[in-house]
């Protein structure tokens, strides 16, 4: 079973039920709010596209719409249906008190040494700044920057993922369902850490996959507005991300 089957299954319980009442699809990311008052927010996958742009729909067509149809888009092809899915998934995540780390900063949650090669699927920017100078090499993948200096090519990834100790991953790589084959390569890893904001908030469906840690957020009742207004904006996740409630929940 992938890892998108499991997140429908783990999620398929606690939307059965529910309607969509409203969606925002910006250049980034996706958010759908549930009649039920939860939302929940996807990456739009951008870095996926490719030339012709897709149509996006008009949002206001949801409205109404069963959630578990929309869910159902996790184990769709198309990118929008995909993203989609995924929100709703995350809009009924449960993070569970008992599995949380005390600091949800997802470089606090696990152990970088000055000996370690770290892989980074994904560019992101924030961990790349804090660890560059502390350890010994830093190896980047990022299919939407593919030939920029610096991002290793994708076709290499199963050569250099096994050299990585330590491997943070971006949620995306669950959208678009390429991260089962990527933690296939990660042999040597002793901390897989996912993040960012379409991270599922389930460890028990990532129960021995290797991951360790999952970096993500939920949205509080009080900013939904906000936070739907900024997503069809355009807005980025690090624009909106004071709107959240940060999660860093350990696996197993």
């Amino acid at each position: 079973m992938t890892l998108l089957e499991r997140l429908y299954e783990a999620a398929a319980p606690r939307i059965a039920g529910k309607r969509v009442q409203e969606v925002r699809i910006g250049h980034y990311l996706v958010g759908v709010l549930l009649d039920s008052g939860e939302l929940g927010v996807a990456y739009a996958l951008p870095g996926e596209r490719r030339a012709p742009e897709p149509v996006f729909p008009d949002p206001a067509q949801f409205a109404g719409m069963d959630a578990v149809e929309m869910l159902a888009g996790l184990t769709q092809e198309d990118l929008v249906a995909r993203s989609l899915g995924m929100a709703v998934c995350n809009a009924v995540a449960q993070p569970d008190p008992a599995h949380s780390l005390e600091d949800p900063d997802a470089l606090t949650t696990v152990q970088v040494r000055p000996t370690d090669t770290v892989g980074l699927i994904g560019f992101i920017r924030s961990i790349h700044r804090r660890i560059v100078d502390r350890v010994e090499r830093i190896i980047i993948f990022d299919r939407s920057l593919d030939g920029e200096p610096g991002i290793s090519p994708e076709e290499q990834q199963p050569e250099l993922l096994p050299l990585c100790d330590v491997v943070f991953v971006t949620g995306s790589a669950v959208t678009n369902g390429t991260l089962d084959t990527l933690l296939s390569w990660c042999t040597k890893a002793r901390d897989i850490v996912i993040i960012g904001p379409s991270t599922p908030l389930y460890p028990e469906a990532f129960a021995g996959t290797g991951v360790t840690v999952l970096a993500g957020a939920t949205w509080p009742p009080e900013h939904h507005q906000e936070a739907l207004a900024g997503i069809g904006e355009g807005k980025r996740f690090h624009e909106l991300n004071e709107l959240t409630h940060q999660w860093a929940l350990r696996v197993g």
